[in-house]
């Protein structure tokens, strides 16, 4: 019995190792469709590899925005550039108050913003941050900050696409890369914004939507409004407009609203503007027409720099 626990104790390393050295091989021959459990979020419209890049040549900026697809799609820094506020938008897909922590963790002392703008939804606290951990490991450089991201979530495709995104770092493939600056009818504006050019959305039934939010993710959270607080950065907490029927079908509103103001700084802008669905590209993204109208909204209501 001693002997056999000693072979399966000399195996693991060895496993481990073949185990790494195998994904970064399959990943490299595979096509997408044999590889499921190792994914990459490279070329598929959310551009993270590209924005992860630019962030880094960013500084002493006055606002930066942070938060999911809503946040890239959103905050259109061009407008702000237009009224004299230096911006940068560094939302992820699906990205979560834990990613939101990390890119905070690694970039905000690099940016040194006046304030933070944090799209905010009820969507972002319920789900449990897989989708946007393994978008922002495998599009920015791998470190001990990842793989603690990692190691909380504990999933396969986090892990396999961390695996994956060190073999990348340790034979430098990621500097050669570059990613498209277009895919389907979005556009990657410098400044980290995604612009829509579809005409509008024209769904518009949904059923009651309800869930929990996560207790890791509200601890995230609160983590974060911390940090802020600490470093005297000013925060604004933003509900970015999705369509009337979508935010309607979702039950827990009141309970977020009520999260929301205990921490003061929040604004829904489904309630302050009246956006029908010409304005969206799909049910909960703003096209380029509604983020127009938005931007120029959330200026004058959040009295940036004033």
């Amino acid at each position: 019995m001693r002997r056999f626990i000693k072979q399966i104790l000399l195996f693991i390393p060895f496993f481990i190792v073949f185990y790494c050295i195998g994904i970064f091989v399959f990943g490299e021959i595979m096509p997408p469709f044999l590889k499921p459990n190792l994914k990459s979020t490279k070329n598929l419209g959310g551009y993270t590899f590209t924005r992860l890049q630019e962030v880094k040549t960013v500084s002493n900026i006055d606002v930066l925005f942070l938060g999911s697809s809503h946040a890239y799609h959103g905050f259109d820094t061009r407008i702000y550039e237009k009224k004299g506020i230096t911006s940068f938008n560094l939302g992820t897909s699906a990205q979560t108050p834990l990613q939101t922590k990390f890119l905070l963790s690694r970039y905000l002392d690099k940016v040194i913003p006046k304030e933070v703008v944090l799209q905010v939804s009820p969507f972002i606290f319920a789900i449990d941050g897989v989708e946007s951990t393994v978008d922002i490991v495998s599009n920015d450089f791998v470190d001990i900050q990842s793989v603690a991201l990692a190691t909380k979530l504990k999933d396969i495709n986090v892990s396999n696409a961390l695996i994956y995104s060190s073999f990348e770092d340790f034979f430098n493939k990621k500097s050669s890369y570059k990613e498209k600056n277009s895919f389907a009818s979005t556009v990657y504006v410098s400044g980290g914004y995604v612009e829509s050019n579809d005409t509008g959305y024209r769904g518009n039934q949904y059923i009651i939507t309800d869930f929990e939010f996560k207790k890791i993710q509200l601890k995230a959270f609160d983590e974060i409004i911390t940090l802020l607080e600490n470093k005297g950065i000013t925060y604004h907490l933003v509900y970015v407009p999705i369509t009337k029927p979508l935010y309607t079908s979702i039950s827990k509103q009141l309970d977020f609203e009520s999260l929301m103001n205990i921490y003061g700084g929040y604004h829904d802008f489904n309630k302050i503007l009246s956006l029908d669905s010409t304005y969206f590209y799909d049910r909960h993204h703003l096209n380029q027409k509604g983020a127009t109208i938005f931007n120029n909204k959330l200026i004058e209501e959040l009295k940036l720099l004033q």
